[in-house]
């Protein structure tokens, strides 16, 4: 089995997240893509405005629907700053026989440059795929001292951070996300 992983905080989760993982499970071949929510992200400032539990459910909901996406909520269950390798090396005991290859890690072109930084940066470029999707036109060509397989992506300019701002700010914001993760944020007032 190929398995490829989408980390982040879906705070909430959009579809660009769902759009990302689908363009990466189509153009390399992936047979499961899992959604790993972080705990603590250890380079994002992340003001948890709404429980662990609701964003794990709303990424259980947009991606229910969908046979090669599935919800792994180790990093959430591990609790403290959520490091990439960490999941790595628990994905890679838990699947051990079943992984064809490696592990692909999917960031978006944002991340490529500060990717250096990352806790054992060079450890986990060595066992990953590492997979770059473009999230921001003016940022080509990509460069990185580490090997990375760039996707050929559309770019949709979404964000969680817009989406709760345009909630706060009482604008328009329903198919910026899946419609039974708009009706879990209206049931429960999130993000107000």
């Amino acid at each position: 089995m190929k398995l490829a992983i989408l980390g982040g905080t879906f705070n909430p989760v959009h579809i660009g997240h769902l759009m990302l993982a689908e363009d990466v499970r189509k153009e390399f071949g992936y047979d499961k893509i899992l959604f790993i929510p972080a705990c603590v992200p250890p380079h994002k400032v992340y003001k948890a405005c709404v429980s662990d539990s609701d964003r794990l459910e709303m990424l259980r909901l947009a991606t229910k629907d969908n046979p090669y996406f599935e919800v792994d909520d180790c990093e959430l269950k591990r609790k403290g700053i959520s490091y990439t390798i960490d999941t790595i090396y628990d994905l890679e005991s838990r699947y051990q026989e079943k992984i064809e290859g490696k592990i692909g890690l999917i960031i978006g072109d944002d991340l490529l440059s500060g990717f250096e930084s990352w806790h054992l940066a060079e450890t986990l470029a060595l066992r990953v795929r590492l997979i770059v999707g473009r999230r921001n036109s003016s940022v080509l060509p990509l460069e990185s001292k580490f090997p990375f397989s760039p996707l050929s992506n559309s770019i949709l300019p979404i964000s969680s951070s817009d989406i709760r701002n345009r909630i706060i700010n009482k604008k328009s914001w329903r198919y910026l996300v899946p419609e039974s993760v708009f009706q879990y944020i209206n049931e429960r007032n999130l993000y107000e």
